[in-house]
């Protein structure tokens, strides 16, 4: 049978490559929530004809997510997750729509993460085809992770299905040179509003306040919290403020980037920009921290002994396939598998295949690597009992 299985992802490469096709010309940003829906019915059609049973779940005026369910009477329980939106605007596939050149496909959101989404649905179909059976098998993808899922329940959800799971695999791109990926940093991205006085600077400068030099001290401490040996930094991206020049400013603005390996390091780090802020260098002015909570915050996605050892299973069989050494990386940027770690589930990140420049307009997937990852994932799947 895994003769055969493998054989089959081999030879519908090319139908993998017209899926993949089909849903990167599909416009599906977040000012597009029906190029998702159409993303997402399309996934549901595939899978709906694996035996899968089809939940479309739906906030009012938001992207929807999709939840495909094969359960069986097997020893183990594999969800593969992703999203379905990209970063571009409506009117991008106009501009530039899916095209494959010397071996690289290129296109908005071919990397990131549609790519991924073909190779997973073909991997299930070569299983589900030979009468694979042996798995419970779960697909949940959502249609707002480009923006963090502002007003949707995707998060409870990940959790929600995630749990219980003996292997996660988030469909993301991989990396460079193939790399998986087991640990990424999470994120906390707040604002600061500093109000203060305004006045003349010429005339009456001593009645004014200024909310940017305020500001400006608590971004240099902030900054300053930076601890590279635990990997949690602080970044100050946006500083706003003032009107005009001959203004002492009352109002300014900063949009802070905190990046961090652990929860905990997530605890220390809100506590230690709150007590700066609790500080006041410019009398007469007042700071406010705007947290807007799920917006602004992405879990780290930690390195667990449960997912080194599910990337250490997955290394071996890469090798039994006689693919080249898998890598892995520990990386900064976020992503949704933080939670599926978060209640228990072993993960792994970057399923996708070998890519690179995501979220950029030169974004591009290496068309050979597509089905040797599709391979590795059905490898990982039937022998996951020998974990």
């Amino acid at each position: 049978m895994e003769k055969t299985i493998l054989e089959q992802i081999k030879n519908e490469e090319a139908e993998m490559l017209k899926f993949a096709e089909k849903i990167v010309n599909i416009d599906s940003g977040y000012d597009c929530p029906e190029g998702v829906a159409e993303v997402a019915h399309l996934v549901g059609d595939f899978l709906a004809k694996l035996d899968f049973k089809i939940e479309y779940l739906e906030t009012p005026n938001e992207p929807v997510q999709i939840l495909a369910t094969r359960p069986r009477t097997g020893k183990k329980k594999v969800m593969l997750m992703g999203h379905m939106d990209t970063v571009f605007p409506k009117g991008t596939v106009a501009t530039r729509p899916f095209r494959i050149e010397d071996g690289i496909a290129y296109g908005p959101g071919v990397m990131d993460m549609k790519s991924g989404i073909a190779i997973g649905l073909y991997t299930l179909k070569a299983l589900i085809d030979n009468k694979w059976d042996d798995t419970d098998l779960t697909v949940f993808f959502v249609g707002d992770e480009e923006i963090n899922h502002p007003k949707t329940n995707a998060v409870e959800n990940f959790k929600k299905y995630g749990k219980g799971m003996d292997a996660v695999f988030n469909m993301e791109p991989g990396r460079t040179e193939g790399e998986v990926v087991t640990g990424r940093k999470g994120l906390w991205r707040p604002k600061i509003k500093v109000e203060g006085v305004a006045a003349h600077s010429g005339n009456e400068p001593e009645k004014g306040a200024s909310a940017i030099i305020e500001l400006a001290h608590k971004a240099i401490d902030i900054t300053a919290l930076t601890d590279f040996a635990t990997g949690t930094t602080y970044n100050v991206g946006v500083f706003n403020g003032g009107r005009l020049a001959n203004i002492i400013p009352d109002e300014a603005l900063a949009k802070l980037d905190v990046r961090f390996k652990t929860i905990e390091e997530a605890d220390k780090a809100k506590e230690n920009v709150k007590k700066i802020l609790s500080k006041t260098y410019i009398p007469k002015t007042t700071t406010t921290l705007i947290d807007e909570g799920i917006v602004d915050y992405m879990p780290p996605f930690e390195e667990t002994p449960a997912g080194l050892k599910l990337y250490e299973f997955l290394r071996k069989q890469a090798e039994k396939l006689g693919q080249q050494t898998l890598g892995r990386l520990y990386v900064g940027g976020s992503s949704d598998a933080g939670y599926t770690t978060m209640v228990g589930s072993p993960t792994i990140c970057s399923m996708g295949p070998k890519s690179v420049g995501a979220h950029s307009n030169n974004e591009y997937a290496y068309v050979e690597s597509y089905v040797p990852r599709a391979q590795l994932l059905a490898m990982a799947i039937m022998h996951l009992d020998e974990m």
